[in-house]
């Protein structure tokens, strides 16, 4: 009969050669090759990831001990199939991805900069930044870089770089938030594609205040014309439906309609009933240029126009038709501004708007008044000012009415 020694140093013995195996079998699986498309010299993924330690130097002797450069690779699609492979989640697959390549790319970006490499505390650096370099070049080239990366990551993980770092942030997504109607592949190629013809707007604008003017003739039948191909790509893009829902979303018509609705807490069939009477105006009318056309067809173009006024106006009513005039004033605008700066009560931008109206209708009339005389008519003009101010100011307060004065957004008080 064997010792109990003996029975205990054999156990032992058996116990290591199973660790042993299983070490080996762990180390051959995470280090042997994995099967990856080739990568061609064409494609955004020429840029390589960071020369990592090669793995076989990397692991020395047998263990079963985890090493992150077991999974590393010169080759994206190669380091991508070896995380999946132990079953790496992909949102965190995305997060490596996207984290590592904005490592790789970061030094085009510094260079972008033209900052100094090197900063001494005698360089004016900030006065070079801010007379030595164009921000819209520099611009540029950032959107030239940040392109590459996007591309990059469509091609490796199928993600929208832009989508995914406003997640990771906790930003809104202005687009995202307005196409949710669309599956996300489909929001990537929309989002896309208002970036492109966005961008080539913006170079037309860039050129506009490069001549220190408006845009000419040429250049805003160009602007059209790119509105136009771009809502010709996106009819292409898009089913009857998604398009209907896209230009509820996103079209200027209906940015427009939001914007008048502002303050009134408009309902469904209200924005409906305008974004209709507004649409059957815009599109026979809403790309030609007014300066353009001849007098026949300028006097249809303002018919045209009150019809459309009248035809609100009917669906409204008189008083939140009122409501939806004000929306499209600016200084309407600004009062609601001003009483969320001053943390006033919401209403309060309603009511110093009120005395504008009221103003203004005096104005007219007085100016209107033939049985005024020039002197009756300054007289009765300094005095609608003066009480229109006093009114305005006991609303708002006095330190909220001095800054609206101040800040030149109450002109219409003095006019």
């Amino acid at each position: 009969m064997k010792s109990p020694k003996i029975i205990a140093l054999l156990l032992l013995l058996n116990l290591g050669l199973f660790a042993a195996i299983l070490s080996y079998v762990l180390r051959a699986r995470l280090v042997s090759p994995i099967s990856a498309e080739p990568v061609g010299a064409d494609s955004p993924l020429a840029a390589r990831r960071p020369q990592p330690t090669r793995l076989l130097e990397k692991v020395g002797v047998v263990t079963n001990q985890f090493r992150w450069a077991q999974l590393e690779s010169e080759d994206y699609k190669v380091y991508i199939a070896r995380l999946r492979s132990i079953g790496c989640p992909e949102p965190t697959i995305r997060d490596i991805i996207i984290a590592d390549l904005d490592k790789l790319l970061a030094p085009e970006i510094t260079e972008a900069t033209g900052r100094r490499k090197e900063l001494k505390y005698w360089h004016p650096e900030e006065e070079e930044m801010l007379n030595d370099v164009d921000p819209r070049q520099l611009f540029r080239k950032e959107r030239e870089i940040d392109k590459r990366k996007r591309e990059i990551i469509r091609e490796l993980i199928q993600a929208d770089l832009a989508r995914e770092r406003m997640k990771a942030s906790g930003e809104v997504d202005y687009y995202e938030r307005r196409l949710s109607f669309l599956p996300e592949n489909r929001r990537t190629q929309v989002r896309e594609l208002l970036e492109q013809y966005d961008e080539a707007e913006q170079k037309l604008r860039d050129q506009e205040s490069a001549d220190d003017g408006g845009l000419s003739a040429p250049d805003r039948a160009q602007v059209r014309a790119l509105r136009q191909e771009r809502a010709a790509a996106m009819e292409r893009l898009l089913a009857p439906q998604e398009k209907e829902q896209y230009e509820l979303w996103l079209s200027p018509t209906a940015n427009e309609v939001r914007h008048a609705l502002y303050g009134m807490d408009a309902t469904e069939e209200e924005f409906l009933a305008v974004y209709q009477a507004r649409k059957s105006f815009e599109d026979p009318w809403g790309q030609r240029d007014p300066d353009l056309l001849d007098g026949a067809s300028r006097q249809q173009m303002e018919q045209a126009r009150a019809e459309m006024e009248a035809q609100i106006a009917r669906s409204f009513g008189e008083q939140r038709y009122a409501e939806y005039q004000r929306g499209q004033d600016d200084d309407f605008h600004l009062l609601s501004a001003l009483v969320t700066r001053f943390q006033l009560p919401r209403e309060k931008a309603a009511e110093a708007y009120g005395y504008k109206t009221v103003a203004l209708n005096y104005r007219e009339q007085v100016r209107n008044n033939p049985q005024l005389t020039p002197q009756q008519k300054e007289e009765a003009l300094k005095a609608i000012t003066e009480e229109t101010k006093k009114a305005v100011r006991g609303v708002l307060g006095v330190k909220a009415y001095n800054y609206y004065l101040r800040t030149g957004q109450g002109q219409w008080i003095g006019e």
